[in-house]
């Protein structure tokens, strides 16, 4: 009986299980904390809501959102449990609403929603161009105030825009904060270079960035997340059958008039020719 044991071999064969072990685990992490888009929204279409950082449930705001849940996660450190949030999108013929809801224990001071927006659905860093951010100042003061601006991006630096397109608003109640953005689809509010043009039947990547400070190129307290959201055509008004069918009876009768009247006109101009021939 052979009792000789092959150290060499066992050696090799743990190393190999280590090397899995550990390529598996880091793997995992970098999975759980990467940024390839969390979720893709298509959203649906409905009446504008009050971007006023408030959702008022008796004029049924945001009923007809699209609701998913995700977190914001550090972007140095991939042990970072991160942010739950809720995010809420809604669309109709000239605008995208965005709503981002969350509990902290405590809000910092200068608490920040930034939403970067990409020229396409590419998630590459260097794909967002465009900024819209709701900045507090003094969050939980009585000098508190929330302040919308609009940012393009050129090599990881922010640039204020000369016109603010969209609009923004911000609440704190309690522990919960909601965020409130209108951000134009369609170039409805005109041509601009620093903004990204969200054109029917595209979609875009958004970054959401939760942030402490107002230096925007400082990832430090920094936690974000990608989406993907399809900005949809406006939808079809659904055609009534009886409005199509007395356009087609009124389209009949007024051709059977017309054309018994053009009868009408030739046998005139027929009588006219026999009697010129008669008195000839």
């Amino acid at each position: 009986m052979n009792i000789f044991i092959n150290w060499k071999k066992i050696r090799y064969y743990i190393f190999i299980f280590i090397l899995i072990f550990n390529f598996l685990l880091v793997s995992n992490l970098f999975i759980t904390h990467s940024y390839a888009a969390v979720e893709e929204y298509e959203p649906e279409h409905g009446f504008a809501p009050n971007i006023n950082g408030e959702i008022d449930g008796s004029e049924n705001e945001w009923e007809n959102a699209t609701k998913e849940e995700f977190n914001l996660f550090s972007e140095t450190s991939l042990e970072d449990e991160g942010i739950p949030i809720e995010m809420w999108v809604l669309q109709n013929d000239s605008d995208l609403y965005i709503l981002v809801q969350f509990e902290l224990e405590k809000h910092p001071s200068n608490e920040f929603i930034a939403i970067l927006i990409s020229e396409d659905d590419s998630e590459n860093e260097d794909s967002f161009y465009d900024a819209k951010i709701l900045q507090f100042n003094n969050l939980g003061t009585s000098n508190e105030d929330i302040r919308y601006r609009d940012f393009h991006i050129r090599n990881g630096q922010f640039f204020r825009d000369d016109e603010d397109n969209g609009e923004g608003d911000a609440e704190l109640d309690g522990n919960e904060v909601i965020y409130e953005f209108r951000i134009p689809v369609n170039e409805s509010e005109g041509d601009d270079d620093d903004d990204v043009s969200l054109d029917f039947g595209e979609t875009y990547a958004f970054k959401i960035i939760y942030g402490e400070n107002t230096d925007y190129t400082n990832i430090i307290n920094k936690k974000s997340n990608i989406v993907l959201i399809d900005i949809e055509y406006p939808p079809q008004e659904d055609l009534d059958p009886w409005a199509i069918a007395r356009f087609v009876i009124i389209i009949t009768v007024f051709s059977v008039i017309s054309t018994l009247y053009g009868l009408y006109v030739y046998r005139i101009l027929i009588i006219k020719k026999k009697m010129r021939r008669i008195r000839g």
